[in-house]
């Protein structure tokens, strides 16, 4: 039983801004206290309490999502956005995919960057032992587990309501992109490389392409949070532990990311030619949560 408020009225609007309200609160006094006092960006030298506070606002989406669902249908709202989380029995063959996805993107992105950059870095089959604790890292730390209730289990399905997968997932790209802002301001939070106009582009579309992708497994998953959660994790494992071989780290990392968009983007383009535009998925309806 949806309860009057005015939240409630726009919920969509309201998520995404009390999801900005909440993040941008929680990262400003980082970037504030960084420009004030400079301090080494790393798990080992960044002072403790700061990077609690920069973990705590990548809960933003999530603290955003569940206000909403108790100010729209109170408890039971809550139970049925964080219903998506129990839906991980989609299937090896989706846990396989994502897995390939993420291999075969870096895979090519890497050799075209050491082929255009000229660059051979020393990997062996011993590196890829680094992936798991990695992974582990990625999966319990940070974007992965705190976001994804927001982006895909409360505004992807009540945007679909009224739009197309696709568009619903370019809404979700923008907002989802331009949110990274006051932490991005910081060297070395977000970014490894200095932040500037081509590179707020590039991350733009690569994050674009990427909900793209996540649409597609959100709605051939009976809307699993789960699977978007495990596909965001290989995503940062992939951006963390694709660069660690270079000499030039900063250099690989931007040149990767450029080529991985492009491979992304070709990617979402034959998701919509095959899957379509209107549901992304093999389905005749898009996926929307039962009580909307």
């Amino acid at each position: 039983m949806n309860r009057p408020n005015i939240l409630t009225r726009k919920p969509i609007l309201s998520f995404f801004v009390l999801t900005y309200i909440i993040s941008w609160a929680i990262w400003t006094p980082i970037v504030i206290n960084y420009y004030r006092n400079p301090f080494p960006i790393s798990f080992t030298e960044t002072p403790v309490f700061l990077i609690l506070l920069a973990l705590l606002g990548f809960f933003g989406p999530t603290i955003s999502a569940l206000i909403m669902a108790e100010l729209e249908e109170g408890r039971n709202g809550i139970k049925r956005l964080l219903s998506g989380w129990k839906h991980w029995r989609v299937g090896i063959q989706w846990y396989l995919a994502i897995i390939a996805i993420q291999f075969l993107i870096e895979f090519l992105a890497t050799k075209l960057y050491t082929t255009f950059a000229g660059v051979n870095p020393e990997i062996t089959w011993n590196s890829w032992y680094g992936v798991f604790p990695t992974f582990l890292r990625a999966a319990l730390i940070g974007g992965a587990i705190a976001e994804e209730t927001g982006w895909r289990g409360y505004a992807l399905p009540r945007l679909m309501k009224t739009r197309s997968a696709l568009t619903s997932s370019i809404i979700i790209g923008v907002f989802w992109a331009a949110w990274h802002l006051p932490i991005s301001l910081v060297p070395g939070a977000n970014f490894p490389v200095p932040l500037n106009p081509l590179l707020i582009i590039v991350f733009l579309l690569n994050v674009i392409f990427i909900s793209v992708v996540m649409t597609w497994l959100f709605n051939n998953s009976r809307g699993s949070i789960f699977i978007c959660y495990i596909f965001h994790a290989l995503l940062n494992t992939a951006l963390l532990g694709s660069i660690i071989h270079f000499t030039d780290m900063e250099s690989a990392w931007w040149g990767k990311l450029c080529f991985s968009t492009a491979l992304r983007g070709i990617f979402a383009l034959l998701l919509v030619i095959f899957f379509g535009a209107i549901h992304l998925s093999r389905k005749s309806e898009k996926l929307v949560i039962n009580s909307l």
